[in-house]
């Protein structure tokens, strides 16, 4: 990947935070994993250094993951940001749509596709606005 790249990992489930951290940290020495616990925290953590990368939990106390999308695209033009939810309907894939969310992962998430759809992303290939949404439970 080259240059070093900056993930931040936004849910309110610390074992979401943690499964997640422990997994993108296996992507080599050139990722940095951030995690917050909400919405309000992780902008203060995208106030302190950019990211290349969000991937934060649609429903969450305080301000959702759709209001940090809206605020990132606002704030930090060329973050890429990934969607989790447990809730996923086409209303949910018309918002990732509109704001041009790179992928929305159903909970529960499977390691091994995680892994490879953020190496995607960071290195800058495959769909976004939603599209090719991954169903853990379905596949």
């Amino acid at each position: 990947m080259g240059q070093r790249k900056r993930i931040l990992i936004v849910d309110d489930e610390a074992h979401v935070r943690f499964t997640l951290g422990d997994t993108l940290r296996g992507l080599g020495p050139d990722v940095e994993v951030v995690e917050a616990r909400d919405g309000e925290e992780a902008m203060a953590r995208l106030k302190e250094a950019p990211f290349a990368l969000v991937i934060t939990d649609l429903k969450m106390p305080g301000m959702s993951g759709l209001e940090l999308t809206e605020a990132v695209a606002e704030t930090c033009p060329g973050t890429t940001v990934i969607w989790l939810t447990a809730y996923g309907d086409a209303a949910v894939q018309a918002e990732a749509a509109r704001l041009a969310v790179y992928r929305c992962l159903d909970k529960p998430l499977e390691v091994a596709e995680i892994r490879r759809i953020v190496a995607q992303a960071l290195e800058g290939r495959g769909k976004t606005g939603g599209e090719d949404r991954q169903d853990a439970g379905t596949r």
